[in-house]
């Protein structure tokens, strides 16, 4: 098989592999992507749930404290007898405690309402507007409405006029004092409620922001369908991104998630948002609600919710990406890998190939005494199998059968000798012979064994004892003919026996 062949054959197998490690681990990795999206929007949640009830929970213990007061019965009483010195007075002192033991930032509105749910001091105003929670006449908060005609209180969120959406808790201030006495009266407990204390922290962008912060994830608050504050910020500073807000609207009332949030299941729903033109994984929960007694059935539900929102691009980056460059990288080095391998076994054959070459090379022009030394591991069967070859086809010994001379050379049985050209010169044309037609005349097997019989009977009489088989005669004698007419560019070339100073030669004639 070529080697071009064999080198694209492992190049399209490494290609292969490398694809379905590429793949199958960017697969599992998107699975656990997904997997980790979907356990970190489960965390997000959980804890913006557990934040809104440790502060519901929280303001609902405040405003209770604070309507337990004395302070803020006498201010209420003082409004009632219209005093305005002792209101101001009692009711700086009750927002003054209120906010003293404020750890967090102050509430947006802090307020004492009479029993007929007027304001009748907010912290901040010198003169509130006493109808702020009314309309028609009637209260329209209705944690207020409910904390006025009875021994409640409320922690919740809720959208008040001109504020937006709060987190708000209201206590009924009651008077202990005309209690027992209209309990005593009625023969069983009565509670006489004076007014109400009212706090409301709004829930705008730099809540969510201060979510999105200790979370690490955007949030935003939704009343119904429609989206009020997100954590979106506009560039490096604090101001809401409105078009994102209104983005997120359009895209909660598509996705489920409100009816999710606002229903009683618990299971995890999740939906995908493209927001800003960054992808986001969602989900949603309903704000808690707290109350110290059962609400009525005609208390209204609740529909504020908070969404959470993780980056999409942000986990895929931070885990498949990396491992996506790995396996490339991976692939790519396996491939520069095999190649230069390949390129090494390539050098290693070649080189033994060349040698093996070299020897069929010179055994063309005439050396049949050459013999193939091992070459290397891969082709050593191919080298002994050439020698054996040779040997059989020359009648020499095989390999492994050899004799040695005193100086550890082996001998090669049955050597013809002809008579050679002095090194660096062309041979020369052999001068004229007066039996050259009868040598040419002569019919080549009657030649060939006349010059094998002669050849013989002069190595004898010269004293040479080694045998001469009569098949590797005439195979070196075809050998050396055709390099010899190759030199003297002759039609045939016949040898004639040449005995001078003992050695016994064969001499080229021309023809």
């Amino acid at each position: 098989m070529s080697r071009s062949i064999i080198a694209g054959v492992v190049a399209v197998v490494i290609a292969a592999l490398t694809a379905t490690a590429y793949f199958a681990t960017t697969s599992s990795q998107e699975e656990r992507v997904q997997k980790d999206l979907r356990d970190r929007v489960r965390r997000a949640r959980d804890q913006i749930l557990q934040t809104s009830t440790l502060e519901g929970l929280a303001i609902l213990k405040k405003v209770e404290a604070l309507a337990a007061a004395p302070e803020a019965l006498d201010a209420i009483k003082a409004a009632d007898a219209k005093d305005s010195q002792a209101l101001a007075r009692l009711s700086d002192r009750v927002f003054t405690e209120y906010r003293a033991n404020e750890k967090t930032d102050p509430p947006d509105v802090l307020a004492l309402v009479n029993d007929q749910g007027d304001v009748v001091a907010m912290h901040g105003i010198a003169n509130p507007t006493a109808g702020e929670f009314k309309a028609d006449g009637k209260v329209i908060v209705p944690a207020l409405a409910e904390a006025l005609q009875r021994r409640i209180v409320i922690s919740e969120i809720w959208r008040l006029p001109d504020v937006g959406l709060v987190r708000i808790g209201i206590a009924p201030v009651i008077d202990h004092e005309a209690s027992a006495v209209a309990s005593a009266e009625a023969g069983e407990e009565k509670v006489v409620i004076k007014g109400a204390v009212v706090a409301a922290y709004a829930l705008t962008a730099r809540a969510a922001q201060a979510q999105d912060d200790l979370l690490g994830v955007r949030v935003a608050y939704f009343d119904g369908e429609h989206v009020s504050a997100t954590s979106f910020r506009r560039g490096g500073g604090h101001d809401e991104n409105t078009e994102i807000r209104d983005a997120l609207s359009k895209a909660l009332a598509q996705s489920g998630l409100r009816q999710a949030a606002l229903s009683e299941a618990t299971a995890l729903k999740i939906a995908a948002f493209d927001v800003g033109g960054e992808k986001y994984v969602a989900s949603s929960v309903r704000m808690p609600r707290f109350a110290t007694k059962d609400l009525p059935k005609t208390y209204p539900d609740q529909t504020v919710g908070a969404l959470v929102l993780v980056s999409v691009g942000a986990e895929a980056s931070e885990f498949v990406k990396p491992a996506k460059t790995f396996i490339l990288l991976v692939g790519l080095g396996s491939l520069v890998v095999a190649l230069f391998g390949m390129y090494l076994v390539y050098r290693r054959i070649e080189t033994q190939i060349d040698q093996v070459e070299l020897g069929i090379a010179e055994i063309i022009n005439g050396n049949l005494d050459r013999t193939f030394q091992p070459v290397g591991d891969d082709l050593d069967g191919v080298a002994n199998g050439l020698n054996v070859m040779l040997a059989r086809l020359l009648g020499r010994p095989e390999p492994g059968e050899e004799a040695f001379d005193e100086n550890g050379n082996p001998i090669v049985p049955g050597r013809v000798d002809f008579e050679e050209a002095p090194e660096g010169e062309a041979p020369a044309a052999p001068a004229a012979d007066p039996e050259l037609a009868a040598l040419a005349q002569e019919p080549e097997p009657d030649y060939y064994k006349r010059l094998f019989t002669e050849y013989v009977a002069a190595r004898k009489a010269a004293g040479s004892s080694e045998e001469v088989s009569f098949e590797s005669f005439i195979a070196k004698l075809r050998v050396n003919e055709g390099k010899l007419k190759a030199q003297y560019q002759c039609r045939a070339v016949r040898f004639r026996v040449v005995t001078k100073d003992g050695k016994v030669t064969l001499k080229p004639v021309p023809i």
